[in-house]
């Protein structure tokens, strides 16, 4: 089963075994051998719609059990649509394409994870007020319907985080919520197949639209980094038996008035410390390297806000054992940040100037043996770049 937990779920797997944030299989590189050591192009691509929506993220897994990659495109944010289910063959091309279900809601991810242990990826929709957080249960074939709620209606919920927070084996859920200045962020647990109870663990008083989890301390307890949203001091809460989670066990990173859209977790310079990256809409992208006392650097600055930064992930996009980053902006083409190894990134630039790009998933659509790379956009129509296994040579 290939499974992309969103840009999220496995950002635990990055963080944790230092290997790439696949949001599907990792590449073997067929061609060209095992270890490619250039820079992947991206410059054939494929439109995934027609027309343009207001699409807020995309992943990629193995829906309907077939052995190929399919995709997921979540729709909505502020304006009520449907999400849709795109079929891959494993060629890259769509065979089949359908409405997820017949609710209309403004949606903001759609996690993948098997949430009743039945073998077959489920789907976590989080949504906007006043809508409900929503949990579809697939029946092996790419057939949904809904099973559960998450949360509650009210809630300004962005983007969730897919994580094993109590270590009982089944995928919990982390809340990103962005409203008034007295919000808070919320762990909803699974309560076993697939259910979870409206009463939530509430952490981070403050407005957010991601949470990254990441063990940084390895003591095997899942730590949440919650970024702040609108001018504000960000923070890694720290996991622990209890899961409290509270600002007693917390550490601060990045500036004190921050606007950070995404943050992302890895080892980028081969410390055996795990870094942040973050992209803020105020001030670019931004990497904040640990230290040896569970603190940060100063943030180094990776792209200034020439152009405004809204997508983040991260992957080994040319499998040479080292983390690259991939942005995504408004009105510009994305760009990969590709990693020399020892926090030093050289940037390529691929894709067109349209729309804002909301989100990424990475995977082997057409199982040529190298990544592809799909983009959720607004006001322009999704798309996905396949990656070409003719290489640019490092300069």
């Amino acid at each position: 089963m290939k499974i992309c937990f969103l840009t999220v779920c496995l950002l635990i797997a990055v963080a944790q075994s230092g290997l790439s944030q696949q949001n599907a299989r990792t590449p073997k590189h067929k061609k060209g051998g095992n270890d490619i050591n250039g820079f992947l192009h991206f410059d054939h691509s494929m439109l995934l719609e027609e027309k343009a929506d207001t699409t807020a993220n995309v992943s990629l897994g193995d829906l309907d059990g077939d052995g190929h990659l399919d995709i997921l495109l979540v729709k909505g944010r502020h304006w009520p649509i449907h999400d849709r289910v795109l079929l891959g063959d494993g060629t890259g091309k769509i065979r089949k394409a359908y409405n997820l279900g017949n609710i209309s809601d403004r949606s903001y991810t759609g996690a993948l994870a098997d949430f009743n242990g039945d073998g077959s990826l489920d789907i976590a929709v989080s949504n906007d007020d006043p809508d409900h957080k929503i949990i579809y249960f697939n029946d092996g074939k790419g057939n949904f319907k809904v099973a559960s709620e998450f949360g509650r209606p009210e809630w300004s919920t962005r983007n969730i985080s897919i994580a094993d927070i109590n270590r009982d084996g089944l995928p919990d859920i982390i809340l990103a919520n962005r409203g008034e200045s007295k919000t808070s962020n919320y762990i909803c647990l699974n309560t076993g197949k697939g259910q979870f109870g409206s009463n939530c663990i509430p952490f981070a008083p403050y407005p957010t639209t991601t949470i990254t989890p990441a063990d940084f301390n390895n003591d095997g307890f899942i730590d949440l980094v919650a970024p702040h949203r609108d001018g504000g001091q960000s923070y890694i809460y720290f996991g622990s038996s209890d899961m409290s989670y509270s600002d007693a066990h917390r550490v601060p990173f990045g500036p004190p008035d921050a606007t950070i859209r995404m943050a992302a977790v890895a080892d980028f310079n081969s410390d055996k410390l795990l870094d942040i990256v973050t992209i803020d809409e105020n001030k670019g992208v931004y990497l904040y390297l640990g230290q040896k006392d569970q603190t940060f650097s100063e943030g180094i600055s990776l792209a200034d806000r020439k152009i405004v930064p809204y997508a983040l992930t991260i992957a080994d996009l040319n499998n040479d054992k080292k983390i690259d980053i991939i942005v995504g902006h408004i009105e510009a083409p994305s760009t990969i940040f590709y990693n020399e190894g020892t926090g030093h990134f050289k940037p390529v630039t691929f894709g067109d100037s349209k729309g804002t790009v909301y989100g990424f998933a990475i995977g082997d659509f057409n199982e040529d043996g190298t990544p592809d790379i799909a983009a959720a956009r607004s006001d322009a129509p999704n798309i996905l770049y396949f990656g070409n296994t003719t290489l640019k040579s490092r300069k």
